[in-house]
């Protein structure tokens, strides 16, 4: 999903009002209530206690984890002989894997705990070959990978005391309030710092030019970490941009010259005061200078010295909408581009108010749908037309951001796989994002509303979701859905063969016609349902070993999209039809 920057509740008197009430109490009011209602509402359905416990691991994947539902749903491999291991999610760019134990109601207990890491050992530990499941196989080889970074997470609906264990982080109830609540709340409110200064600073309006010790700047940024960099831009990207690299090196080989080739650190404050050589800042941000900051920072923990001086802008701002303007005027090195502002929502916040004129909420800030009012919910009711592919439940007019941007990347770039890998790649810092939220790419609300209404339409209506017991793997394939669809209607029925967002007029009226779009979407439904049931394709499934991998590695290949190509093939007659209805539009 986009950083997280402002609220949307900042930009209003009466959303200040509520955060502020909030800022120092995170855990009373609607900030635990919104979360039990996000539960209860995910869970209505579920009756037995097994269903209770899946739903209540796979909502915690969606809302905690940040993964897509048919991510989540293909990360779940409780069942027999599972080893302990409720779910997986495998990061193979960041060469890390987070495995779960999920226990729900009166199976949880702290010694369940302690067994949960037990039994990773044990896995790890065992021979490969004698493993019942494919998917476990698979599982014990990643985790013999020395390479790979392992994070054990322990999950329960049940209140947990603070728990001490380095080895597994436990997930109750209190932790989950404490995270969402983290994730939205402004963090650096009401925080204080101190900087010493190596002379007095140059003093102009509300803005103080210093002269800081490298080694005093690290120790800031150490001791602030959890809140001083959330407002940036573009937050430091672990030394693999040029950038990052000529900083540790000038650092490393030069740093008697740091202070004249650095652009610097800019900082902006609520308040500020100066005592002999210190500065005490109250609400710091670093806006200006991420990289340098943490690539000195870097240095220090290396070193435990940095024997450089840095220059060190600091900045009263007046409000919330003066600190944004700070942001984005005094960032320009590292090739940042307009779409890098998501943080401050000059991208996304276009999408939010374009799609709130058709009454849907664009959820650009996590935790912006849940801490709406019911009576500012109530004024989200959608579109007539485009309400047709939504579920008839009070919240269908709400669109998060990182399903919008998966249906997107899907649809449009065509990498249904590499969503499935994980959407943080197509995040702002993820390695693939500048590839698509570039320059050139338009602020138009139709290239996320549109996949987001194909997504939906195939989860609620074609059995696109957790409930499909009859056809399993269809419950992973939404992503593959909106891919498919996009070639149905561009290339073989529109007969275009360049990049699709060039056809968003043609899908525009696709999309108007309710009854014309319905009959492609179950032409896709034959089609992606005759291509899971392929020989070659059930053959590729479990030569994968697992319904994940496949997904995310396979499903999109070459050889796989001439068997999807052979099956449109087979819908001829009735594209042809449809054709003939467009051209008549």
């Amino acid at each position: 999903m986009p950083p997280k920057g402002a609220n949307l509740l900042e930009y209003s008197e009466e959303g200040r009002n509520i955060l502020s009430k909030f800022t120092n109490a995170p855990l009373e009011g609607f900030a635990t209530h919104a979360v039990d209602v996000s539960i209860s509402e995910f869970m209505k359905d579920s009756t037995t206690t097994v269903e209770k416990g899946r739903d209540y691991l796979l909502w915690h994947l969606i809302n905690v984890e940040g993964v897509l539902e048919d991510s989540a749903e293909n990360a779940i491999i409780d069942g027999g002989y599972d080893e302990g291991i409720d779910a997986y999610l495998l990061d193979s760019e960041e060469k890390k894997i987070r495995l779960f134990q999920s226990k729900f109601g009166s199976s949880h207990s702290i010694g369940e705990v302690d067994q949960f890491v037990q039994d990773v050992i044990r896995l790890k530990e065992k021979e490969q070959s004698k493993l019942k499941r494919n998917e476990l196989q698979y599982l014990w080889k990643i985790l013999n990978d020395k390479k790979m970074k392992l994070e054990l997470v322990y999950i329960t609906d049940q209140f947990v005391d603070d728990y001490q264990n380095d080895k597994v982080r436990v997930m109750g109830r209190q932790q989950v309030y404490e995270t969402l609540w983290e994730r939205i709340k402004k963090p650096a409110k009401g925080q204080n710092a101190s900087l010493r200064i190596l002379k007095q600073p140059l003093e102009h309006k509300n803005c103080k030019v210093c002269v800081v010790s490298a080694f005093d700047l690290a120790e800031l940024v150490e001791k602030n970490e959890h809140y001083i960099f959330e407002s940036n831009i573009r937050k430091h990207l672990g030394g693999k941009g040029s950038i990052n690299k000529k900083i540790s090196k000038t650092l490393e080989e030069d740093p008697r010259n740091f202070f004249e080739w650095n652009n610097g650190i800019t900082i902006t404050v609520d308040d500020i005061s100066i005592k002999n050589n210190e500065l005490f800042l109250k609400g710091a941000q670093i806006v200006n200078g991420a990289q340098t900051s943490k690539s000195i920072l870097d240095k220090k923990k290396k070193a435990n010295n940095v024997d450089a001086e840095v220059l060190v802008t600091i900045i009263k701002t007046k409000d919330e909408e003066h600190q944004r303007k700070i942001t984005k005027y005094r960032n320009s090195q590292n090739a940042v581009k307009g779409k890098d502002y998501v943080s401050l929502q000059d991208y996304f916040i276009s999408i939010h108010h374009m799609l709130a004129r058709f009454n849907y909420c664009f959820e650009h800030q996590q935790g912006l749908w849940l801490n709406l009012a019911p009576s500012e919910k109530i004024n989200f009711q959608g579109d007539e037309t485009f309400n047709k592919y939504l579920p008839d439940v009070k919240d269908r007019s709400r669109i998060k951001d990182d399903s919008a941007i998966a249906s997107f990347v899907s649809y449009f770039i065509q990498k249904p796989n590499e969503v499935y890998g994980g959407i943080s790649k197509y995040l702002p810092n993820g390695s693939k994002y500048e590839t698509v939220f570039n320059d050139e790419l338009e602020c138009d609300y139709r290239y996320f509303l549109f996949p987001h209404l194909i997504r939906e339409f195939a989860k609620h209506q074609l059995g696109y979701d957790r409930k499909n017991n009859q056809n399993k793997n269809k419950r992973y394939a939404q992503s593959l859905f909106v891919a498919v669809t996009a070639r149905v209607i561009h290339k073989n029925i529109l007969c275009k063969n360049d990049d699709f967002k060039n056809d968003i007029v043609e899908l525009e009226k696709i999309i108007q016609n309710f009854g014309l779009s319905e009959k492609i979407l179950r032409v896709t439904d034959r089609v992606i349902t005759k291509f899971l049931e392929d020989s070659a394709v059930e053959s590729k499934i479990e030569e994968s070993n697992t319904a994940h991998n496949f997904f995310s590695n396979n499903v999109y290949s070459n050889e796989m999209l001439k068997i999807i190509d052979r099956k449109i093939s087979q819908e001829s007659e009735e594209i042809k039809f449809i054709k003939k209805t467009i051209f008549g539009i």
